[in-house]
């Protein structure tokens, strides 16, 4: 194959830390990437949140500076797919602005909504028993009564955001969000869309919203986006943003997976019952399989995976390489004033005073500087 045949895809990769971008061609070749950080809000009652906006940010400015230092043409990248951070709700109106920050994977204040709507007259493990069967035999797992799954950021909403509630057009995955300012289309995957527990799963081929699951958990069918499978085609870049990014107008965007999905496709574990384990802020164990199976002893389900047709078991520790950040700010380098570097005396400057006072005309050189780190004294 010839190089000028050769095609790309805009790859955007947007974690909890941050977004990255990387362009590779259709043979599978990392070409480069760009990072740029995403900030991070931590709130005292257990809430996690990031700004819609400084996602969009960091895809516009790590895709500009792709370009920037690659030879790539730009005439020459057909598509772009993403993967992201799972497990968030973005709120948005139906001119598709967000409402409010997202409340991401590791937000807790929907805790007691969930527990609320879970339980029953007769509970196992906080669920009431019905309940607990009938959200296993559809859809194969149940929701999280940590309050981390976005059921519980959208009970949060509705209880205590009313009004955003009200004015919310769409609830979206951050991956779907990106895809939203990507094309203009509110639209939500398979497999991102599982966390809600309001889609029927039974039948892996034919997913789709249940108006009983939906009632579970009293919420509106209208307010959540059509499902497609991963691997289609969403449609063309918004103009916009082609011409923001100096891509064509015609360039296709993929639907794309959340991170534990397409994690599982790039470590190249994808025949049936081949392991995965992934470390990141968060970390798992993935393996596809051809069934849909729950194991409630132990807490494994299969879920919908971004292979049509296929579905993935999944056990998640909520963290992983995060408890090493935490150790690196607060413990090992936490910013007292021994680590404040404007807090320590300035050497040269009092060595500097010092040889102000010696005697005019004196042939006397009390020190030199080496380098910012060394002083000589004669």
């Amino acid at each position: 194959m010839s190089q000028k045949s050769v095609k790309y895809i805009l790859s955007i990769d947007l974690g909890t830390s941050g977004g990255k971008t990387a362009l590779v061609s259709t043979r599978g070749e990392v070409i480069d990437f760009a990072f740029q950080e995403v900030p991070l809000v931590l709130l005292p009652n257990g809430g996690a949140e990031q700004n819609p906006a400084d996602w969009w940010n960091a895809v516009l400015t790590t895709t500009k500076q792709l370009m920037r230092k690659t030879a790539v043409n730009p005439e020459d990248i057909v598509a772009v797919a993403g993967s992201t951070q799972w497990a968030g709700t973005v709120a948005v109106d139906r001119d598709g602005r967000p409402l409010m920050n997202a409340i991401i994977w590791m937000d807790m204040r929907g805790a007691k909504y969930v527990r609320d709507i879970a339980k029953g007259l007769v509970n196992i493990e906080g669920y009431g028993l019905l309940k607990l069967i009938q959200w296993i035999r559809m859809t194969g797992g149940a929701p999280g009564q940590s309050g981390k799954d976005p059921v519980g950021h959208i009970l949060l909403i509705k209880n205590e955001f009313p009004q955003v509630y009200q004015k919310t057009y769409k609830f979206l995955e951050p991956k779907d969000f990106i895809n939203l300012r990507l094309t203009g289309k509110f639209a939500a995957s398979h497999d991102s869309i599982t966390c809600h527990w309001i889609t029927d799963n039974r039948d892996i081929r034919n997913i789709s919203y249940n108006d009983k699951l939906l009632k579970l958990v009293a919420f509106d069918r209208e307010k959540f986006p059509d499902l497609y499978r991963a691997i289609d085609i969403l449609g063309p870049l918004k103009k916009e943003v082609a011409d923001e990014l100096g891509l064509r107008p015609d360039v296709q965007v993929v639907m794309g997976s959340p991170d534990i999905h397409a994690a599982a496709l790039g470590s190249g574990a994808i025949k049936d019952f081949e392991g995965h384990i992934y470390i990141g802020t968060s970390s798992w164990i993935v393996a596809h399989v051809p069934f849909k199976k729950t194991d409630i002893i132990h807490a494994i389900a299969s879920i919908p995976s971004s292979i049509p047709g296929r579905y993935i078991i999944v056990n998640e520790q909520e963290t992983a390489g995060g408890v090493l950040t935490y150790l690196k700010n607060n413990i090992l380098y936490h910013q007292d004033e021994l680590l404040q570097e404007e807090a320590l005396p300035d050497v040269y400057k009092i060595f500097d005073r010092i040889a102000a006072k010696v005697p005019a005309g004196s042939n006397k050189v009390i020190y030199k500087r080496l380098n910012s780190k060394e002083l000589i004294f004669f």
